[in-house]
């Protein structure tokens, strides 16, 4: 048994209008690929004096001057306490976790007027999905852990059915890397036309809950225990058939 056998392939997923950024909805965004020591990209200048570049190298974070810069470069509007970090970067698909955040007209024009609206902008959470492996050789998550994840056995993952009907592979939702994308420009982010239904997605909620928190409520408890139980009698079966 796993959460397939509580929540069908075909009702994993629900139709709904591309442009309604709604809760659950899913889309594509740009989601960085997380270094365990950032990439800094070191600029020089010609000249205390100018602002002209004339050199630059990509190299880890950790020097004693970084973010510590004795002048700032107007050019790329670096301050002098920042740096430009580098990232390797995919395309994703992900699912959008909270559409509205508070947002205050009066609030806001205070701070447009004080170049600061960055405190008040439309942000989109989005939680970015990983594929699984076809194949041993394939990119992805392997197949053994997808079952795993498939069982709720790790608060950080929720398992993606796969849905012809959607074009939707297979896929882990990770709450572990959750994407931040800060208004509507299709470069940033471009919606789909389905989202998780209301019976998957109040699990991906819980489970989310869970992760940040480590309190579960009442009926995710029941059903991670029925599902581990299932996987390991199952691992067991396999094991000694």
């Amino acid at each position: 048994m796993s959460l397939l056998q509580y929540i069908k392939p075909e009702d994993f997923y629900v139709p709904v209008k591309p442009s309604s950024y709604g809760t659950g909805q899913f889309c594509r965004i740009i989601v960085p690929i997380i270094e365990k020591i950032p990439s800094i990209l070191d600029i020089q200048r010609d000249s205390p004096t100018e602002h002209s570049l004339t050199a630059f190298k990509v190299r880890k974070a950790g020097q004693h001057t970084d973010f510590r810069r004795v002048l700032p470069l107007k050019y790329l509007n670096l301050r002098s306490n920042e740096e430009l970090l580098i990232q390797r970067s995919k395309y994703r698909p992900g699912v959008i976790m909270n559409p509205r955040l508070d947002f205050d007209p009066d609030l806001f024009k205070l701070l447009r007027n004080r170049s600061k609206t960055h405190l008040l902008e439309d942000s989109l959470f989005v939680a970015p999905c990983y594929s699984v492996q076809a194949d041993d050789f394939d990119t992805g998550v392997p197949l053994e852990m997808s079952e795993r994840v498939k069982c709720l056995l790790y608060s950080q993952f929720f398992y993606c059915a796969a849905n012809y009907t959607f074009r939707q592979t297979e896929g882990i939702l990770r709450f572990d890397r959750i994407q931040v994308v800060v208004g509507r420009h299709p470069a940033a982010i471009q919606p789909l036309p389905y989202a998780l239904s209301e019976e998957a997605f109040s699990i991906f909620r819980a489970m989310f809950l869970f992760c940040i928190t480590g309190e579960q409520d009442e009926d995710l408890k029941i059903l991670r225990e029925l599902l581990k139980d299932s996987y390991l009698s199952a691992l067991a079966a396999h094991a000694h058939p």
